[in-house]
């Protein structure tokens, strides 16, 4: 069975108001039609897939194409004005090669394996398939005065999403019949396998499908992409084939997660250079100059560096009137200057390398200021939003750049500030340690992976 599948990408973000279009936004560190087509590209059973975007994108997707190694993109084609019209051209592109179709929209990035198995097992029983999830909300249709007329019972309606699956005639000629009839602005393919008078087969779709239209669904789909991250990290038992002989710099690695994390990659038959004020020699990250010395003298023993965690950071409880200036800038110091110290020595070293992981250790405060916690909590959003930022900065060189975030971890910071604390009320450093080896080993940039 030859099944393409048709992404759609020819929106031009008016909705989103933003002028650079949703799908092309980043999400994690990479444009969302790119998590989109990779969905596709590890899906076996989809031979090829056809992108239909804006004449202007046309190129800028064939780059994508090619940066991301996304080889079963076959062609890359400019769309109409309507989305129907989009649809149509991406399926007559198919024609002569495909079987089946899959269409599907760019900008629904978390579409899973297990909803695309269930559209091919439907599609070949079927002939055309929609993907639809249950109404959680009460259905309310009104009259032209905006009063209700009538509230349907909800467990008969579904909310439609894609891919949408069909027999590839079937398809095509229901697109000609509405052409013919004058229909040109339909929302979707199976409601013109209805007009046909054909039966369309529904199987379940997931409630994380969703599509990415308004910039708040830009940041649901960020944590939407943290919960996939979570899922998918790699197991602890693999790591060895990621951080073999590899040559790993962790600043504050001789205490607390950094030395946790030194501990298990070195396990994993890394060579671990774990470096802080208490190393030999000693390495502050405030002091641009000691972490440039540090990251020269590594390079000069070791020819290149794989993998740099910097885990410094320093917390400081006090309310803002009781704190000051000296203490609140040396929170900063440590927290995000230290970052970007960091940054500034090793990026010249990756990108001479073509390559390297910079990983960034945060705190599950970056999500809400808390009283006592302005500075700490601040500057650990501060970290987030640099990483993030220094993602996109760093992409082409093939550079990643992400943020482990833990929750409340039981380390000497933390008992200098809060004493001592309920049994089992906090994470072990081994354990948040093992979370952050773990996404270390993930390929994806510009993500914050949550410990908790």
């Amino acid at each position: 069975m030859n099944i393409f599948a048709v992404i759609l990408a020819s929106g031009s973000g008016e909705r989103f108001g933003d002028p650079t279009p949703k799908q092309f936004m980043k999400l994690a560190g990479l444009p969302v039609l790119v998590h989109t087509l990779q969905a596709f590209q590890t899906f076996t059973p989809v031979n090829r897939v056809v992108v239909v975007t804006s004449e202007s994108h046309v190129d800028g997707v064939w780059e994508l194409v090619s940066a991301y190694h996304l080889d079963k993109v076959a062609k890359v084609v400019i769309g109409g004005a309507t989305r129907q019209e989009s649809s149509r051209i991406g399926l007559e592109c198919c024609r002569g090669e495909a079987e089946y179709a899959l269409v599907h929209d760019g900008v629904r990035p978390f579409i899973g394996a297990d909803v695309l198995q269930r559209l091919v097992d439907s599609v070949r029983r079927h002939g055309a398939v929609d993907t639809v999830i249950p109404s959680a909300d009460t259905l309310v249709r009104v009259d032209a005065q905006d009063f209700i007329a009538e509230i349907p019972d909800r467990s008969a309606f579904r909310r439609g999403q894609t891919p949408q699956a069909f027999h590839l005639d079937l398809v095509l000629q229901a697109h000609e019949r509405a052409l013919a009839d004058g229909v040109t602005n339909a929302t979707d393919d199976c409601s013109l396998v209805l007009r046909l008078g054909l039966p369309v087969h529904c199987v379940a779709g997931d409630e994380q499908n969703i599509k990415i239209t308004y910039p708040l669904d830009l940041q649901l789909a960020d944590k939407l992409f943290q919960l996939k991250l979570d899922a998918v990290l790699k197991p602890e038992r693999e790591l060895t084939v990621f951080f073999s002989e590899r040559n790993v710099v962790i600043f504050g690695g001789t205490a607390g997660i950094g030395l946790e994390l030194a501990r298990l990659l070195a396990e994993c038959g890394a060579r671990v250079f774990s470096l802080s004020r208490r190393s030999e020699p000693a390495v502050d990250v405030t002091d641009a100059n000691s972490v440039q010395r540090s990251i020269d003298r590594i390079v000069e023993q070791t020819g290149r560096i794989d993998y740099v965690v910097n885990c410094a950071g320093d917390l400081l409880r006090k309310n803002v009137e009781f704190m000051n200036v000296d203490e609140w800038r040396h929170i900063y110091s440590v927290n995000i200057d230290g970052c970007f110290h960091v940054a500034k020595a090793v990026i010249p070293v990756f990108k001479q390398q073509k390559s390297g992981s910079l990983m960034f250790v945060g705190s599950s405060s970056y999500t809400r200021g808390r009283g006592g916690y302005a500075a700490y909590s601040s500057s650990k959003a501060a970290v987030v939003n640099f990483a993030q930022a220094l993602a996109e900065e760093l992409d082409l060189y093939n550079i990643r750049v992400n943020v482990a975030s833990p929750g409340r971890v039981q380390t000497g910071m933390r008992y200098r500030n809060f004493g001592k604390e309920p049994d089992g009320s906090l994470l072990q450093p081994d354990y948040a340690a093992g979370k952050i080896a773990r996404a270390m080993a993930m390929e994806t940039t510009g993500s914050i992976f949550e410990i908790s």
